[in-house]
C-alpha cells in the first residue's frame, strides 16, 4: 500500500482543524453590537446593516462548508482502503466538537433575534458531547473501538444543517418570516435530536 494511501484519511481529518479555526475567527470577528436590529426593520435597512460583515460571513460559511465535506470523505476512505486508526477515531470527533460546539458559541453570542441560539441550547449541545467524549475515552482505554455510529452521524448531520441555515438566514434572508421559521425549525430539530442522542 502506497504511503499516500495509508496517511491521506488523516491528512484530511488534521486539514480540518485549520477550517474549523478559520470558520470560527471570521464568525467571531463581525461585529455582533452593530447586527441589533428593531422588530419592524426592512429587509432594506437591514442590508444596509449586514453589509459590512457579509463578506466574512460568506468565507466563514465556505469554511464550514469545506470542513463538512472533509468529515465526510475522510472516514469512508479510510475504511474503504483499510487504514483507519486510533488517531482518526480520536482526532475526528475532536474536530467535530470544535466546529460544531465553537459554532453555536459564537452564534449565541450574536443577537439571539438574528440567530435564535439560547445558551440553554449550547449547553444541552456541549453537554452532550462532554458525556460522549468521556465514554469514548473509557472505551479507548479498554481497547475497544469506539467510533460514530448513525445516530452520531445524524446528529452531526443535523447540526452542520441547522449551522448552515442560520448563516444563510442572517447573511442574505432577514428579516423574511418564512425564513427564520425555517432556520428555527432546523435548530429546534437539530438540538432536540442532540438531547435524544445522548
Amino acid at each position: 500500500m502506497s504511503v499516500i494511501r495509508r496517511h491521506l484519511p488523516n491528512a484530511i481529518t488534521a486539514s480540518r482543524i485549520f477550517f474549523a479555526l478559520a470558520f470560527l475567527i471570521l464568525l467571531f470577528s463581525v461585529d455582533r453590537s452593530a447586527l441589533v436590529a428593531p422588530a419592524d426593520i426592512s429587509a432594506e435597512h437591514w442590508r444596509l446593516i449586514i453589509q459590512p460583515w457579509q463578506d466574512r460571513i460568506f468565507w466563514a460559511f465556505i469554511m464550514f462548508l469545506i470542513a463538512g465535506i472533509t468529515d465526510i470523505i475522510d472516514g469512508p476512505l479510510a475504511r474503504a482502503w483499510g487504514v483507519t486508526s486510533q488517531f482518526g477515531r480520536s482526532f475526528d470527533p475532536l474536530v467535530d466538537k470544535i466546529l460544531i460546539g465553537g459554532g453555536f458559541v459564537v452564534l449565541a453570542l450574536y443577537p439571539r433575534e438574528l440567530t435564535g441560539v439560547a445558551w440553554w441550547m449550547v449547553a444541552i449541545i456541549l453537554g452532550r458531547e462532554i458525556l460522549v467524549t468521556f465514554l469514548r475515552k473509557h472505551s479507548e482505554s479498554q481497547g475497544q473501538a469506539f467510533g460514530a455510529n448513525w445516530v452520531g452521524k445524524l446528529k452531526m448531520l443535523l447540526q452542520s444543517i441547522s449551522i448552515g441555515a442560520i448563516l444563510i438566514h442572517v447573511n442574505y434572508l432577514y428579516p423574511r418570516p418564512w425564513a427564520g421559521q425555517v432556520a428555527s425549525g432546523l435548530l429546534w430539530l437539530a438540538v432536540l435530536f442532540t438531547a435524544f442522542s445522548a
